[in-house]
């Protein structure tokens, strides 16, 4: 006997403990299906959990060593979450005041918006992914060796300063919306945007510390007092000024240029171009790469001073900005939202046994899979565990025969653990032993707004009970009727007064319960 849902509930790790406040230690697992705003605490090797729908709004104290996972649809907005020094990785929705402290570690791949002065004294690895949107709302310091790596969108709203030894690298599209004083390293592979009127990059450190190949953008002016490489375009908008270190144009394509006044007191060369739409005052030297390689300028002999060499004289150069050139180096990053991985699970029922049948999909990265069960349909307990049938781009079928410890509706469900640590979980099927009414039934439409249809398929007549809950677990309609042999059809209406949000519907026929979950 099988009754399958569709995405039935939240989807929390076997062995979970449910909205519960309190201490968890090593292994265990706090997993947040609601609006929930209890103080936590996370103590090293302890989880937190907060799937689709849920909404953590509470204190939470995380150690160093433990876990934070948002799942999609689901919203971290902790108050506070005060020296945070576990590892915390987003696929749904982080606000709220966070600081970070030593052993902390953040991967986004939803949306992450960092609320609290970001003003930390440890090492830390930020990483916002190609799927990510990540924005620090507050004025931020970055020390102590910290590395931030952008793949998606990452804005900074106020004031940035980082300190020497610390990374910025950019694959995606970085905004900087006030003033920047960068004193470790800036490298850029696809797009900056710098918004500040007074802008500093310095770094006392060996090695390029500024390293363009795509494409950056300053509307106000820059003072750079560091190594610089530039393999794309570098457009600065107001006055432009070199201190001391070398500036390298490094490629035919390269291109700077500057709508202000250039003052160099460093080495520029290369074999790019140099477009000065203001004077020039040279204090060192500007130069190409040899007698054979120039670097183009769009002024004259006389208009460019002090120590030049193999230079191309070209004062009807084109302008270029970023709607005319072409970073040929650029290496962006992009967001890959990933197939599904497992195919609907089928359950069969027999002497005693559940046979579950399901296929894994392009499984080249699948470690294991780990089948799991439940009486609620909410905490889960592991039954067992395969492991992956090799790894490869094929679709792949499994088969796990399991006896049945428990008697009544026992749900199922498998998760997928991949190489990396990442998992998935399969749809959820309900299974009751013995002999019982045998349903099928469909429920639309989904999304709903104001009326719900519930169809059904009987073997025999008996009582059909449909109730409505709420996110937070509150019945709010419930409809009871005697179904006869046959096709059955109950309509809940009047439901437009619902405030929007995620429900479940509770079907019982009989013997049997199956669950469907629904968005207003």
């Amino acid at each position: 006997m099988v009754f399958t849902t569709r995405a039935v509930t939240a989807q929390c790790p076997a062995g979970s403990t449910i909205n519960t406040a309190g201490t968890y230690h090593n292994g265990e697992t706090i997993c947040i299906t609601t609006g929930f705003s209890g103080n936590i605490t996370l103590n090293n090797g302890a989880t937190m959990v907060v799937t689709g729908g849920g909404n953590y709004t509470g204190n939470l104290d995380a150690k160093k060593g433990s876990t934070v996972r948002i799942q999609a649809g689901g919203v971290f907005a902790p108050n506070p979450a005060n020296n945070f020094s576990g590892a915390l990785i987003n696929n749904g929705t982080v606000s709220g005041n966070i600081t970070v402290d030593d052993g902390a570690s953040v991967v986004n791949n939803g949306s992450f918006t960092w609320g609290a002065s970001w003003n930390q004294n440890n090492a830390i690895t930020v990483s916002n992914t190609g799927c990510g949107s990540m924005t620090f709302s507050q004025g931020t310091n970055v020390k102590s060796n910290a590395i931030i790596l952008n793949s998606g969108v990452l804005n900074f709203a106020q004031n940035l300063t980082t300190d020497n030894g610390t990374v910025i690298n950019n694959q995606g599209r970085i905004t900087f919306s006030n003033d920047i004083n960068i004193g470790g390293s800036f490298i850029n592979q696809n797009k900056a945007i710098i918004k500040g009127s007074s802008n500093t990059i310095s770094s006392n450190q060996v090695g390029d510390s500024l390293v363009n190949l795509g494409t950056i953008t300053v509307t106000g002016g820059l003072t750079t007092s560091t190594r610089t490489r530039n393999e794309g375009l570098l457009v600065v908008g107001g006055s432009y000024t070199i201190n001391g270190e070398t500036f390298r144009i490094n490629n035919s394509n390269a291109y700077v240029r500057v709508g202000g006044s250039f003052s160099n007191n460093g080495q520029v060369q290369g074999i790019g171009s140099l477009y000065i739409v203001a004077g020039i005052v040279n204090n060192q030297s500007i130069k190409g790469n040899g007698p054979a390689a120039f670097l183009t300028i769009n002024k004259d002999v006389a208009s460019v001073p002090g120590t030049v060499s193999a230079l191309n004289y070209n004062t009807g150069l084109v302008s270029k900005d970023t709607t005319n050139y072409t970073a040929t180096l650029a290496n962006p990053a992009v967001c890959t939202i990933l197939a599904e991985q497992l195919s609907t699970l089928q359950a069969v029922y027999y002497n005693g046994k559940v046979q579950l049948n399901w296929q894994a999909y392009a499984q080249a990265n699948a470690r294991s899979f780990t089948i799991e069960y439940s009486e609620d349909g909410q905490s889960f307990t592991v039954a067992g565990e395969m492991a992956a049938a090799g790894t490869n781009y094929e679709t792949t079928p499994y088969s796990y025969i399991y006896s049945q410890a428990v008697t009544g509706t026992v749900f199922y469900r498998i998760r997928e653990t991949t190489l990396d640590g990442n998992y998935y979980y399969s749809n959820m099927v309900a299974v009751r032993t013995g002999n019982t009414l045998q349903v099928s039934s469909l429920v639309f439409p989904n999304p709903f707004k104001d009326i719900l249809q519930i169809s059904m398929q009987l073997e025999k007549a008996g009582m059909i009970q449909v109730a409505l809950y709420n996110e937070s677990g509150q019945l709010v309609k419930k409809i009871q009727k005697t179904g006869m042999l046959g096709r059955n059809t109950i309509v809940m209406s009047n439901l437009s007064a619902l405030l929007p949000g995620v429900y479940l519907v509770q079907i019982k026929a009989g013997n049997h319960t199956s669950f469907e979950k629904l968005i207003k």
